[in-house]
C-alpha cells in the first residue's frame, strides 16, 4: 500500500443562527408584527464546486507532501489554501486534497519517481489545507495554448468527491479555453497567496 492509498484509505490527515423572537400581542393569537421584522431561519446553502476533466498526467501514488517548490527551478511563488466543506457549509477534517500542476515550462511530470509538482495533504478540524509551489507554465494543446492551471481532486473517507481545475485570474488564454470556469479562477496576491474554497456534495 503506497502512501497515498494509506492516506486516502484511512482519511487520516498530516495534520443556530440565533433567531430573533417576536413577542405575541396579549390581545390576539397572532403577531401583527410586519413581515420585514420576523427573523427567519434558513438552512445554509453552499453549492458544490464544478467539476473538469482529469487530463492525461494524473499519476496514481501522489506523495503526501504541501511543499512542492522544491527542485530550485526559477518562477513565480503560490502559497494555495483554502478549506473543503459540504454542501451543508460545514467544514470537513481529513478530506484528503491532491494537486497536481506543470512546471514553470508548461511540462508535467510524466516519468520520474520523484513526481515533481505533485502532492497531497488533509485537511485539518476547520476543513482548511495549504500547498507552497510556483505557478504552473502554460502549454500548446493542439493550436493554442492551454491557461495556467492546477489540477485538484478532493476524497472524503476515501470516496473521490471531485476532480477539478483551477484556473490563475487576468491569464490572456483563459477566455479561449474550452475547459476554463471564471467561478474557478483565484486571483494570486503579491505575496503569492492565493484561495481555493471547495465545496463537495455528500
Amino acid at each position: 500500500m503506497d502512501r497515498r492509498e494509506f492516506v486516502i484509505t484511512t482519511g487520516l490527515g498530516l495534520t443556530g443562527l440565533a433567531a430573533g423572537c417576536v413577542p405575541k400581542p396579549p390581545e390576539t393569537k397572532e403577531s401583527t408584527a410586519p413581515a420585514e421584522s420576523r427573523v427567519e431561519t434558513q438552512a445554509p446553502d453552499c453549492a458544490a464546486t464544478a467539476r473538469d476533466i482529469e487530463g492525461p498526467y494524473y499519476r496514481e501514488g501522489v506523495p503526501v507532501r504541501s511543499e512542492l517548490d522544491l527542485y530550485e527551478e526559477e518562477g513565480d511563488k503560490l502559497v494555495l489554501s483554502g478549506t473543503v466543506t459540504g454542501t451543508d457549509c460545514e467544514p470537513i477534517e481529513n478530506a484528503v486534497v491532491e494537486i497536481w500542476h506543470a512546471n514553470t515550462d508548461g511540462a508535467y511530470d510524466t516519468t520520474t519517481e520523484e513526481k515533481r509538482y505533485y502532492g497531497q495533504t488533509a485537511t485539518d478540524a476547520t476543513g482548511a489545507y495549504s500547498f507552497s509551489t510556483l505557478i504552473p507554465g502554460r502549454y500548446l494543446n493542439g493550436g493554442t495554448y492551454r491557461p495556467a492551471h492546477v489540477h485538484i481532486k478532493v476524497h472524503v473517507g476515501g470516496v473521490e468527491k471531485l476532480t477539478s481545475q483551477i484556473y490563475f485570474a487576468g491569464d490572456p488564454y483563459n477566455e479561449g479555453d474550452g475547459w476554463y470556469d471564471p467561478a474557478r479562477e483565484v486571483a494570486v496576491a503579491e505575496d503569492g497567496s492565493a484561495t481555493f474554497d471547495v465545496t463537495v456534495a455528500a
